[in-house]
């Protein structure tokens, strides 16, 4: 899991801004924990039933119940993998360092145009010089 965290951190600092970094990471918290909360609910709610049908002797519908809870369990670890996704991605500090990484990228850009242009003008002014 942690390779595929890598990867996603590793996408998102090439495709997306802070602001981008931060919807991506609380998608994957909102989601994760929404998903987490309904299969928690959905178990419990299935579980509780299994025990009712089951103490009332319905073994059969107690089975059936059980059989229900299947699916809120895989909901859970669903849930959970996602939360913790989130939670890995992208820390606060890392986002802010991504962006001043960009920033000090795009000012080197600039740099690099205005000595370029300068040296252009110079050379320009050199030969005007000559020409006198």
């Amino acid at each position: 899991m942690e390779s595929y965290i890598k990867k996603i951190n590793d996408h998102v600092r090439a495709k997306h801004d802070e602001k981008g970094a931060k919807k991506i990471k609380l998608t994957y918290l909102i989601s994760g924990g929404v998903t987490l909360g309904l299969g928690l609910a959905g178990f419990l709610a299935s579980f509780i039933t299994f025990l009712v049908l089951f103490l009332e002797h319905d073994t059969e519908s107690a089975f059936t119940a059980w059989m229900v809870a299947i699916p809120f369990i895989i909901m859970i670890v669903v849930g959970s993998v996602l939360t913790r996704i989130g939670d890995m991605l992208l820390k606060d500090d890392e986002i802010m360092q991504v962006e001043l990484e960009k920033q000090q990228a795009k000012q080197e850009l600039k740099d690099k145009k205005a000595n370029k242009k300068q040296a252009r003008a110079e050379k320009k002014q050199q030969n005007n010089d000559e020409k006198e």
